[in-house]
Parts: structure tokens; sequence; C-alpha cells
């Protein structure tokens, strides 16, 4: 942090400890997205009554456009506020990509990054006017400088509740290219996006219509929960029996703020001799119900063409390059390869502070 920030912050009466720079990705780790969740018990969420079943590699594909969003943040430092609160400084690169594939090459389609640093939202609305003006004069690369909350009630520790807040800016930037990529009238049913990570964009505001032809896939997610057509086995167990292209039935996520209507499903794409623990290899889809689907649920048919180019999608991989590789998907992993690029290294990101 420059010694001009430092000062101001001093002149505000809060105090500033330089501490080691730490990439918080390395000790906080995000919950499962669909940590909170239930399951539909009454019936599935799709026109045919499925358990399992099993499908054939799509020839050809449906998807087109890749997307994937990321963050590093840091702690870079300690503060103690004019009330007497002692919390982290917390900085973070935000951004999002997302890559078009057009005759089998993967090309840039575009790109959005951010960098920002918060505070502890005790400081008063006049010195944080005021820091932040300083901010824009000190700093030799583009940064915003926001604010985060702590709720003792809820959050787990102040540094938590930072990089929460950080990974919402995340998902507000990838709201931004879905508008953006769907704004350019990109997306049909035969060329639709692919988002790596859940749909449960819980805390955002956006219209789900751009979710259309959206699907979005996550190499990671709760195994426990419960609840599946009035099962009490958890989702795991069912899981673990899948063989490579089983499906399970597309289930009615009834998410904790009821702000729209998720359709999951899961699928293995690996054979289980590939596979180190049970659940290696089977990924979870998603996708936004639209208006005359969140009574009647998906097409079957839809859903088994979705499955199946996915099925599809499964070479080359990245094994050797990724330790995810039986979970990901090559576009996807290109994708997170390019957005990473961009980012600036720890050291001169840190290093402005």
């Amino acid at each position: 942090m420059s010694s001009t920030l430092n000062s101001l912050l001093e002149s505000k009466g809060i105090r500033f400890f330089r501490t080691d720079k730490i990439s918080l990705d390395n000790y906080y780790y995000e919950p499962f997205q669909d940590d909170k969740e239930s399951f539909e018990e009454n019936k599935v969420f799709e026109t045919e009554a499925v358990d399992v079943k099993k499908l054939k590699p799509f020839e050809g594909t449906l998807f087109s456009y890749f997307l994937d969003g990321s963050r590093k943040p840091y702690k870079i430092g300690d503060m103690i506020t004019t009330d007497n609160k002692f919390a982290p400084v917390v900085a973070g690169q935000v951004g999002a990509a997302c890559c078009k594939r057009v005759n089998k090459e993967m090309h840039r389609f575009s790109h959005i990054q951010k960098n920002y640093v918060l505070f502890y939202d005790s400081i008063n609305t006049d010195d944080f006017t005021d820091i932040k003006k300083a901010y824009n004069r000190t700093i030799h690369f583009p940064i915003e400088v926001d604010k985060y909350s702590f709720d003792r009630m809820k959050d787990e520790a102040p540094t938590n509740a930072a990089v929460a807040r950080i990974h919402k800016m995340m998902q507000d930037i990838e709201i931004e290219m879905i508008n953006l990529v769907v704004g350019k009238r990109c997306l049909s049913t035969d060329s639709m996006l692919v988002i790596d990570g859940s749909l449960q964009f819980m805390s955002q505001k956006f219209d789900p219509r751009i979710f259309y032809n959206v699907i979005g896939i996550s190499k990671s997610f709760n195994p426990n929960l419960t609840g599946v057509l009035k099962g009490k086995k958890q989702i795991g167990v069912l899981l673990a029996n899948l063989d490579f292209g089983e499906r399970t039935a597309v289930y009615k996520y009834n998410t904790e703020q009821r702000k729209y209507t998720i359709g999951a499903w899961y699928l293995r794409i690996r054979s289980k001799i590939h596979i180190r623990n049970p659940l290696d290899g089977i990924i979870k889809i998603e996708k936004m119900a639209m208006e005359d689907e969140k009574e009647n649920g998906f097409d079957t048919s839809m859903i088994d063409n979705i499955s199946a180019s996915i099925l599809g999608e499964i070479y080359p991989t990245c094994h050797g390059k990724d330790s995810r590789w039986n979970n990901h998907l090559y576009p996807i992993y290109l994708t997170e390869k390019y957005l990473k690029s961009k980012f600036m290294s720890d050291l001169l990101f840190t290093s402005a502070f």
C-alpha cells in the first residue's frame, strides 16, 4: 500500500498494519454452491419418468460458447477503524472470459477484468470518499475501491466475508458477460453457451430469460443432499453407481431464495477404470427453467440431447495438466487457461499495495 494512502488512513484515524501479503485462495475455500438446497421430492423435473438413463455420445455438438469466471483474492493488511473494529484489508483480481469455437478451433470472444480493494464498511461515508479519490491518484493500474460487511451471525470471519464479496463481484461480471453474448444474438438451441460452474447466482439481479440457451456444468457438488423422490439416501450414493454415459433424472431444486427455478441432473463422463474416487468423472448439469417449464419440467429429449452432446466433448482431455481432468471439458479448460493468463502475477498485483 502506498505511503500516500497509508498517511491518508492515519489522517482519518484509521490505523493500518502491513502484513505478509497472502493469496486467500490457499487458505479459504468456498462451500458447495448447492450446500443449502433441497430437491423437489414429488416428481422428476422432466416430461418422462426417468430413473437412470444410458446415452451415447452425440455426433456433432450443441455448444459453441464457453464462459468461465475467476477471482484471486489477497489479504494485504489489517486495519483498526475509528470505532475500534479490527478487520483485514482485502484486494482481488476478478474476471470472466468467453471463448467461441469455430471449426474445432477456440477463439477469444470477450474478456472482462476488474481489480478491487475492499475496506471494512464501518468507515464513514466522507472518509471513504476521500480514500477512493486518493487511491485513484496513487495506484498505477485501474482499481475500484469498495467495502465489505461482516455479520457475526452469518460469517465465520471477516476475511471470509471479504472473499464472499469478491466472489459476488465475479458473479456480477459473469452476468454482464452473459448479457453481452445474448445481446449480440449469438445463442440458439444448436449453438449454446456453457458456463463453468453452477447457475446459483443467488444475490444477483437478472432476467432469467437470458439463460434460455445456457447450461452450467459443475466439476464439484454437494454429495450429501437428500430427498430425491422422497428417498432417504444421499445423492452421492446414487451417483457412485452410475456407469459411463448414464445420467440421473432431472431434479427440481428449491433454491434458498426461490428467485428462479433450476433443474439439475448428473452425468458420468468417464469410465470407472479411469477414476480414483467414486465421484470422479461425474459432473452436475444445471439449466434454468423458463415460464412453460417451471411447472411441467424440461422436455426429456432436450435433456438427452444436451447430455449426449456433453459426452461428445470429453476428448481431448487435459490429463497431466489439471488434476481435475476427469471432470473437465477441454473447451472449458482452454477458456479457464486464457482467463487466468490475463491476471497479473501475485507479486506484481500485491506490490501496488
